[in-house]
């Protein structure tokens, strides 16, 4: 669907580019080429236009209707056409930062291809008038259908060059793109017409002094419509806000800020990373933009390329440029898509606890305003997460044994349960079932707090023969249990062997001056070899464990067989 959709845009691209090249070479007889250098101070004033245009998030705008207009009144439409052509290709494509070339050459394209239909409208208006009479043929009608004309057309070129993307940004509002420009075309057109009328009586000083209202009315549209944008600031941070009363999970806000963002500005890629169970590693949790599919499919890690170094400074990062700063260079996925990179750190006291990263196909598309925004929204979100964060914290406290620090018996069986039942045919995994041999000895010459103690040397020591995803518990008094997954066979008897080594020539309660010496007796059991079912695993080590203490403790014993 995805490349049906990219194919037919580029389809509708060619078709516009075409037949605007087309119609620029069927005017070339129409141009008046003695009046070449008065066209080229026109297009030169047309490229201030684009060079002081006003941003917004679905678009831009500039007041260079006015010259086109006044081009179009003083020559005639091959005149027009190829000032706003050459105009809005020089002026967005090298001194507006460099847009992408695809949208600059079809911004140019679709000018011409308006304007030129503008002149036709001009032209029928003129024609129509005359029928009525002599005294009934004006200007300002045939200008009027030439603006409207224009506008339109500029904007069904442009409406059917987004409906692509519209899905993926659903904060662009042609509807609005379509008001500022109405409200612009309402003081351009006059311009324009005072332009044409004063030119030819004072020159360039004439078109100097009366293109610096044009320039006035593009900041004074550039102040109304960040006051406008401002306001949307506002409502995306009460949105979130009420958001957040439906208690929603980390995930699923970090999704609904990194759409509601698009309503203030736009971006090609967003990805938000969250923080794992892993040591330093941050897995993505929610994206958007067609672009993030490509990006959001691996964890990004403390310390390691834009992202990473963002992490581990605890900061947020603006790459203007990934091709030309050094930074950005490498980053895998990111860097080779993106030209342009906001990363976010989400910090939660001086702990980072996950990170927002947006991307932009074009350079330089990121300032300190978006950074501020998106940092609003981080701050919104850290509330959340530290919420769930701390929930989860709790019930992990709560599932621990106070003693040992290892799970206590019922958050070990609900979480053995839980392996055993989403265990497929082809998942293995090793039971070892541990008992000190003689506690009761260590309790009855030491103390019972010593004896309290040494089990907690000896739960640390077991503890670190589980790896990442292995459940470690204390089972009972003195026994202690470990689940290893994909260990099983000789591999689990010679670990269960070195194990027991290990305990044996340990001095517990050394810090105390006065070591002790303990043997245990190991009984093991597998998963789906002995039982498939977890209560009957856990009968089965119980079983091989008895058997171990039964035959002179200090011993290895596997279900059907043991060594010494």
């Amino acid at each position: 669907m995805n490349s049906a959709r990219s194919f037919f845009q580029l389809l509708y691209m060619g078709g516009v580019i075409l037949v605007a090249i087309w119609q620029l070479y069927w005017l070339i007889p129409g141009i008046d080429m003695d009046r070449v250098q008065e066209l080229m101070v026109l297009v030169f004033l047309g490229i201030l236009a684009q060079w002081f245009a006003v941003s917004f998030p679905h678009g831009q705008m500039s007041g260079g209707f006015a010259l086109i207009l006044a081009t179009f009144m003083l020559f005639d439409s091959a005149a027009a056409a190829w000032v706003a052509g050459l105009s809005i290709l020089l002026g967005q494509g090298i001194a507006n930062r460099g847009n992408p070339i695809g949208a600059t050459l079809f911004n140019a394209c679709q000018w011409v291809v308006a304007v030129v239909a503008a002149g036709y409208a001009y032209q029928w208006c003129t024609e129509f008038l005359a029928g009525f009479g002599e005294a009934a043929v004006g200007v300002y009608v045939p200008v009027l259908g030439f603006a409207i004309c224009s506008l339109l057309l500029n904007h069904i070129l442009i409406y059917f060059y987004l409906l692509p993307k519209r899905r993926q940004y659903p904060g662009q509002s042609w509807q609005d793109a379509l008001k500022w420009d109405s409200l612009t075309y309402l003081i351009t057109v006059p311009l324009g017409l005072l332009i044409a009328l004063i030119y030819p009586e004072l020159g360039y000083v004439g078109l100097m002094l009366l293109f610096l209202p044009v320039l006035i009315l593009q900041l004074l549209m550039r102040h109304y419509i960040h006051l406008h944008v401002a306001n949307r600031e506002l409502k995306v941070f009460f949105d979130v806000a009420v958001y957040l009363n439906d208690n929603p999970q980390p995930d699923q806000l970090l999704e609904f800020i990194l759409l509601r963002v698009r309503d203030v500005f736009s971006y090609h890629a967003g990805v938000a990373y969250l923080m794992t169970g892993e040591r330093n590693a941050y897995s993505p949790v929610a994206s958007s933009g067609h672009y993030a599919r490509h990006v959001n499919q691996s964890p990004v890690f403390y310390g390691e390329g834009v992202i990473g170094t963002a992490i581990e400074e605890k900061r947020p990062i603006i790459i203007n440029d990934s091709k030309q700063e050094l930074r950005g260079q490498g980053e895998d996925g990111w860097s080779r898509l993106m030209r342009s990179l906001l990363v976010v750190p989400l910090m939660a006291g001086n702990e980072v606890v996950g990170v927002i990263v947006l991307g932009e196909l074009r350079p330089a598309s990121f300032d300190d305003n978006h950074l501020r925004i998106l940092t609003v929204l981080g701050r919104q979100t850290v509330m959340t997460i530290e919420k769930e964060l701390a929930t989860a914290r709790l019930s992990h406290a709560l599932s621990l044994d106070f003693l040992s620090g290892m799970l206590h018996p019922d958050a070990f069986y609900q979480a053995f349960r839980e392996l055993c039942q989403n265990s497929g045919k082809h998942d293995r995994f090793g039971i070892l079932l541990l008992d000190v041999d003689n506690l009761k000895r260590v309790n009855a010459e030491h103390g019972r707090t010593s004896g309290d103690k040494l089990l907690e040397e000896l739960s640390a020591l077991v503890e670190r023969y589980a790896r990442n995803g292995d459940l470690a518990a204390r089972y009972g008094g003195d026994e202690f249990i470990l689940v290893l997954r994909q260990v099983y066979g000789e591999r689990l008897t010679d670990l269960a062997y070195r194990l027991r080594d290990r305990v044996r020539e340990h001095g517990f309660l050394s810090n105390l001056g006065r070591p002790v010496r303990i043997t245990v007796s190991i009984g093991l059991a597998e998963y789906p070899q002995d039982a498939y079912d977890e209560d009957d695993l856990l009968q089965a080590a119980q079983f091989a464990l008895e058997k171990a203490q039964k035959e002179g403790q200090n011993r290895v014993v596997v279900v059907g067989r043991k060594k010494n």
